[in-house]
């Protein structure tokens, strides 16, 4: 979102520059340095150590007139650092972070000068924290894949065309759905033995994709569904999939989904934090219970096996999506807020 997003910064209004904690998760680099933004990375070995120091460091440098910051940690550590007008975007429920984690965030919101929450859900989560009201703005998307990169995949994935391919793409962490994933996907292979699932999604901690892929196979789904890992093209497999599955317990407002959505693909989602407010059961998508993969498995069956169904619902929900849900839209929002803040 942040790497994408950045060819609609106004920079003639505010120069952006970015700074992240950990140092592998630097997938947005390349593309905010092809847009002329610096980037810096304040983490290291021990980035929980060093993050403050080198943060403090950074902003005496720079010293910039607001700083936004995204999730709990960045905006603890930014509330606690500077006495700079911070900006707070939550991605998900408040309530799904580890308790140390929600205690301080809790108890430094209140320094916060704008609260951005991505979905309703969100919103409604921060209600009894005590700080700025959250404006609701939700993630904008853009999705440019080609017919290229649809067949790259399946050429990759050494899959014919009429093969039926679910996507999932998700981080391996707590509360991400994979054992739902995994349980469902052994259950569809039972009625549609063709059917191959792809989950594409970086560790959390090291050794988290093989304990996923020894789940599977102690699961009898070894051979059904295929760990990719962390995958920059990951929106190439969206687009490629016949659906895309979405089976967290705790959501905010995925991204993936929207992406989907806005490239066409069918989506079958649990019914987890916002993402019923975009996908609407048997109009914009199928919704189904969290952790209930036998009921997973028949929503997806029914898509793959009603594919004009299926791309009634996918041409609605891309309508949706480009109504609402617009990069431009969400980055205007942003600055307008920026605005406000900065003049407050």
């Amino acid at each position: 979102m942040i790497s994408e997003g950045s060819r609609f910064w106004s920079t003639d209004d505010f120069d952006y520059r970015v700074a992240y904690v950990l140092p592998w998760k630097d997938q947005l680099v390349p593309d905010l340095a092809a847009n002329g933004i610096e980037v810096v990375c304040i983490g290291g070995g021990r980035p929980s150590l060093q993050a403050p120091a080198r943060l403090r460091r950074l902003l005496r440098s720079w010293r910039p007139a607001l700083i936004h910051a995204h999730l709990p940690t960045t905006g603890i550590l930014a509330r606690l650092t500077s006495s700079t007008p911070v900006v707070y975007t939550e991605h998900n429920l408040a309530g799904s972070y580890r308790p140390t984690t929600r205690a301080l965030n809790r108890l430094t919101y209140g320094r916060n000068t704008a609260v951005i929450a991505v979905s309703d859900a969100v919103a409604a989560s921060l209600a009894r924290y005590p700080g700025p009201n959250p404006h609701v703005i939700p993630n904008g998307v853009v999705v440019d894949a080609t017919d290229e990169a649809r067949r790259r995949v399946r050429k990759e994935l050494e899959i014919e065309p009429h093969r039926p391919l679910v996507v999932h793409v998700g981080n391996i962490r707590p509360l991400k759905g994979h054992t739902t994933l995994i349980r469902s996907a052994r259950v569809l292979a039972e009625s549609i033995p063709s059917v191959v699932v792809v989950s594409i999604g970086g560790e959390k901690h090291p050794g988290d994709l093989s304990r996923v892929r020894r789940e599977a196979e102690q699961e009898g789904a070894g051979s059904i569904v295929r760990f990719l890992g962390r995958r920059s093209d990951a929106v190439d497999f969206i687009a490629s999939a016949d659906v895309l599955v979405n089976p967290s317990d705790v959501e905010g407002l995925p991204l993936v989904v929207l992406e989907a959505m806005m490239a066409g693909t069918p989506v079958v989602a649990t019914a987890a934090g916002g993402v019923p407010t975009v996908v609407r059961d048997g109009e914009t998508g199928r919704l189904v219970p969290v952790q209930q993969p036998e009921v997973l498995a028949a929503a997806l069956a029914d898509v793959i096996t009603n594919p004009e169904d299926a791309a009634k619902m996918a041409d609605r929900a891309r309508t949706f999506a480009e109504s609402n849900f617009s990069l431009e839209g969400m980055v205007d929002a942003h600055e307008a807020l920026y605005r406000q803040a900065l003049n407050g």
